[in-house]
């Protein structure tokens, strides 16, 4: 059993990027929350974070005994995402069995799930 722990930079304001409306701004396009209906357009300023994606790694290539570890869970939370969201999006990625052994696969995971569902008010 081991953990793996990799680190992904995330933007706050999104991933797709439609032009900064000044210097050390970004603005995303495209669906914003849960719902994933309406397109919007939201700029806001760029904040760069680590995010140590740390897994618990079972001794099987199935994922069963795979889970997030709080430090994985504390740096989603630092995002700006509450806890059950953190720990929801962190086990989402930790258990999905196409990215065991794949390290440059949990981060592209990982910033797009940002990218589907920023943190904040959904």
């Amino acid at each position: 059993m081991k953990t793996i722990a990799i680190t992904a930079a995330a933007l706050l304001t999104g991933m797709a990027f439609a032009g900064a409306a000044q210097a050390g701004t970004s603005c995303y396009t495209g669906p914003v929350g849960r719902d994933h209906v309406n397109n919007q357009t939201v700029c806001g300023p760029t904040r760069k974070q680590q995010i140590h994606i740390d897994c618990f790694r079972g001794p099987w290539r199935e994922t069963i005994w795979d889970h997030p570890q709080g430090s994985f869970v504390d740096d989603l939370v630092a995002f700006g995402y509450d806890y059950g969201d953190a720990n929801g999006l962190a086990t989402q990625i930790c258990k999905n069995e196409s990215l065991v052994g794949n390290p440059e696969g949990l981060r592209r995971e990982l910033l797009k799930a940002i990218a589907n569902d920023p943190p904040g008010p959904n």
